[in-house]
């Protein structure tokens, strides 16, 4: 097998790795197995899922969280089982199947490796592995993926590059990364993890395995497989009299130290600002270090390597940085879904991503692009752009903050802390848009979400004592109430100069221009006996009740 167990068991259910366990533990005192039947399914699921997908390998007899519970199954019930799961594809699935013996108990252990058709069920339907989930394939889906799964075939083209033309200092990392000791030869290792083919010549390396593991210069493998760095003062490119570059880098090397050599040339760009951290403003990076670092990784990763002419591009401008990578994200992922945050997998590149991921640069699932949304999105910067230029993908991370240094300064007056990204972002909106309030609708739009998600995170906030609620149904609006604290605060020091407060004062203390909201805080602290109502209309005065005169109370 490619990986040992261990490393199997420790990774947990992803992209490539999927556990069943063996027994029905309805009744916890007794539990059964589970019929072979059943069993068979849920083999003929995975392996054609993987087999459609990147492979990956099936462990039965481990429970969903890597607990091994073993197989109780004899070596007769193993024969059927597999027979069974042969009868559920329209064209059996090639897989390797090895029994390993452990102290827990029996593991059972399939791999499937990527295959150039799609594998079918005998009830028509086509399974799909999407990170650990699986998914059921529409016919265009079927057509799209036919058309990614020809585009792959570079990564496997044959070289007449041998395991002498390799990093050895670099394959070293990778063979202690795979847990695999010294008894093994490195060309053995290649082949298991198809990176190398055996033919009457010999042993050839793969270009996956040149661009992963490959001596320099890569020129001997790639025209153009690295990365090229530019940074311009200013908002666009100049060029003439007028050029504006500053610096420009271009870096090649075995794709796991370009990856390691791209982030220490951009961290070394990157400037530093106050940002807001859980709206506290703290000295971080212009871009959050996971999305651009993850930004970086997708271009390196799935990018297409037919194309030879051109490199990664790497942009940075004052106000933003612009990854732009050959060939536009394999089918059936499309940039709308990526727009969207939809956690669709598609891989052009499966083996360099697996190796990638044993070197840990490819991230845990459920992260990726959607996360690399929520990052900016805590962050308070606009949303990344994703983009098409021809036959090239493009990301844009800009570093522009969405809210001004007065709004942010405005809501450290809540307990932020209790609050999510959403929560803050609506209370930011409702300060910098002059409206003081925001309604349902606001908060959809603003958000990007569900009406329902929004209704919850809304009355979360009530909950709180962070808003208040005004009118119903359609013309509900909700108002940020200001803790306490910080305007009893501010009322000692307005108080210290000025014997009443008119609505007006309040207003400006409090940073506010709506004079309804203003009227509905005054009330608030007069009912609370913290300030004292005289006269009506234009002649309201308010005045400060002294501590003693509330303890009274």
């Amino acid at each position: 097998m490619r990986e040992n167990i261990e490393i199997l068991l420790e990774s947990g259910e992803g992209q490539y790795i999927e556990f069943k366990g063996c027994f029905d533990k309805t009744n916890k005192l007794t539990p059964k197995a589970r019929p072979l039947k059943t069993i068979a399914k849920d083999i003929a699921i995975s392996l054609a899922e993987f087999a459609n997908a990147d492979g990956g390998t099936l462990l039965i007899g481990v429970e969903d969280d890597g607990t091994v519970t073993g197989s109780p199954y004899n070596d007769t019930e193993i024969t059927r089982i597999k027979g069974i799961a042969a009868d559920s594809w329209k064209t059996k699935v090639p897989y390797k199947f090895e029994i390993y013996q452990r102290h827990e108990g029996t593991i059972l252990c399939f791999e499937v490796d990527i295959q150039y058709e799609i594998f079918t069920l005998t009830n028509g339907q086509s399974p799909y592995r999407n990170e650990a989930n699986t998914m059921w394939l529409t016919a265009e889906e079927i057509r799209a993926l036919k058309r990614t799964k020809a585009g792959t075939l570079i990564e496997r083209s044959i070289t007449n590059f041998t395991v002498d033309d390799i990093d050895q200092t670099l394959f070293q990392r990778f063979r202690e990364k795979l847990g695999i000791g010294q008894d093994r030869s490195d060309i053995e290792i290649l082949l298991e993890n198809d990176l190398a083919v055996k033919d009457r010549t010999g042993n050839k390396l793969t270009l996956s395995a040149c661009l992963l593991f490959g001596r320099k210069p890569m020129l001997h493998f790639h025209d153009r497989c690295g990365v090229n760095f530019r940074k311009y003062d200013g908002l666009m490119a100049l060029t003439g009299t007028k050029n504006n570059e500053r610096l420009d880098k271009t870096i090649e090397e075995p794709l796991p130290l370009l990856i390691e050599k791209v982030f220490e040339l951009i961290q070394l760009q990157i400037g530093k600002s106050h940002k807001l951290i859980d709206l506290f403003f703290e000295e971080k990076p212009e871009y959050p270090t996971f999305a651009w670092q993850e930004a970086i990784i997708n271009a390196v990763a799935h990018r297409d390597y037919s194309y030879r002419g051109n490199d990664i591009e790497i942009r940075m401008f004052d106000d933003r940085l612009e990854i732009r990578s050959p060939g536009l994200p394999p089918e059936p992922v499309t940039i709308d879904e990526l727009r969207q945050r939809k956690p669709v997998h598609a891989s052009r590149n499966p083996r360099i991503m697996r190796a990638l991921k044993t070197f840990g640069f490819v991230r845990e699932r459920g992260e990726g692009i959607p996360r690399i949304f929520e990052e900016t999105q805590e962050a308070c910067l606009p949303e990344p752009e994703i983009l098409a230029e021809g036959n090239f993908f493009k990301i844009i991370l800009w570093n522009t903050q969405i809210f001004d240094q007065e709004t942010m300064n405005w809501i450290k007056q809540f307990p932020i802390k209790e609050l999510n990204a959403n929560q803050r972002r609506i209370l930011a909106y409702s300060k910098q848009s002059g409206k003081n309030s925001f309604a349902l609708r606001d908060y959809i739009h603003e958000n990007k979400m569900g009406k329902e998600i929004a209704k919850k995170e809304i009355q979360n906030m009530v909950n709180l004592g962070i808003i208040q609620v005004a009118g119903k149904r359609k013309g509900t609006y909700y108002y940020p109430m200001i803790k306490e604290s910080s305007v009893e605060d501010k009322l000692q020091i307005f108080f210290a100069h000025k014997e009443y407060l008119k609505n007006s004062d309040f207003r400006t203390l409090m940073g506010t221009s709506d004079r309804l909201s203003a009227m509905r805080s005054l009330k608030i602290l007069v009912e609370k006996g913290i300030l004292r109502k005289e006269g009506k209309g234009k002649g309201t005065r308010y005045f400060l009740v002294s501590n003693s005169n509330r303890n009274q109370k």
